[in-house]
């Protein structure tokens, strides 16, 4: 019986345990602010690297005044409105959305 309850305990120990590591690792604004830097860097091809620094930050500072950020406590969704980004990339969709967890972000609409 005994043993019984000290599994039950531990399963609850962890459970709370690896909520409160995914909510202390939650990513805020800052966080994607820095992913969309890095993003927009990276997909940049023009061959002068202070212009791409310049159109990168540009970008990233748009997408972020465009984005929104859903709560979830131990992650976070991220929409982007893209309406103000299509003009520079037409085939863009009217949305991306991205979920940070464990301050990983995971893309879950197709970047162009």
């Amino acid at each position: 019986m005994c043993e019984e309850y000290d599994k039950k305990n531990m399963k609850y120990f962890i459970l709370i345990a690896a909520s409160a590591a995914l909510y202390v690792s939650n990513p805020g604004i800052q966080d994607f602010s820095f992913f969309l830097r890095e993003q927009a860097n990276n997909r940049m091809r023009l061959n002068d690297e202070t212009a791409n620094v310049f159109v990168a930050e540009f970008l990233s500072a748009l997408a972020l005044e465009a984005t929104y950020r859903t709560n979830y406590f131990i992650a976070a969704k991220f929409t982007i409105d893209t309406s103000a980004l299509r003009l520079f990339e037409p085939d863009m969709p009217m949305k991306l959305e991205v979920l940070g967890i464990a301050g990983q972000f995971i893309t879950l609409s197709d970047f162009p």
